[in-house]
């Protein structure tokens, strides 16, 4: 049973934080790399629980100009420009431009976090529109198989770095 996390953020409210079992490292290979992204993707949410809005954008480790929420709105950035816009072609867009990172404030918090969960269920939409891990992206021209791996590597880097934010944020180690 997975835990939900009172947190004073409408958009994280129904978040399930409870920690995941690793994938299964003996399922076909686009299951396997599906399955590492999600858990990716996971791993970097459950960074946010426990913080308030002035926590979630904070610059808790100066003199860094970085912020958990920066780190949410750069993901939202790869989300699109990788999976959704580099998969499935259209529009492209960079909602945030160069002030990802470093920007946000308390009063973006709510749609900082409605963008990034909109635009990963975009990204899914967009991945199981591809018939195969060889199949080339529309934007891109990518693979559906190098995208998974570079959004993999994404997640790891940057929840690594939500990691560390979030303990610097809080001021102690809460596990």
């Amino acid at each position: 049973m997975g835990s939900v996390v009172e947190v004073g953020v409408e958009a994280l409210a129904a978040v399930d934080f409870s920690a995941r079992e690793e994938p299964d490292p003996n399922t076909e290979p686009r299951v396997f790399l599906e399955s590492w992204l999600d858990y990716q993707r996971h791993e970097f949410v459950r960074k946010l629980r426990d913080l308030s809005q002035e926590q979630l954008v904070a610059w808790s480790i100066p003199p860094v100009e970085l912020s958990v929420i920066g780190l949410v709105r750069h993901m939202t950035q790869m989300e699109h420009h990788y999976v959704t816009w580099g998969l499935g072609g259209g529009d492209y867009l960079m909602v945030y431009g160069e002030e990802d990172y470093a920007g946000g404030s308390v009063s973006t918090v709510e749609e900082d976090l409605r963008l990034y969960f909109s635009e990963v269920d975009k990204a899914n939409r967009s991945i199981s529109a591809m018939p195969s891990l060889d199949s080339n992206g529309d934007g891109t021209g990518r693979t559906l198989r190098a995208t998974l791996v570079k959004m993999i590597d994404e997640y790891a880097l940057h929840a690594g770095q939500a990691h560390m934010l979030r303990f610097a944020a809080l001021g102690e180690m809460i596990r």
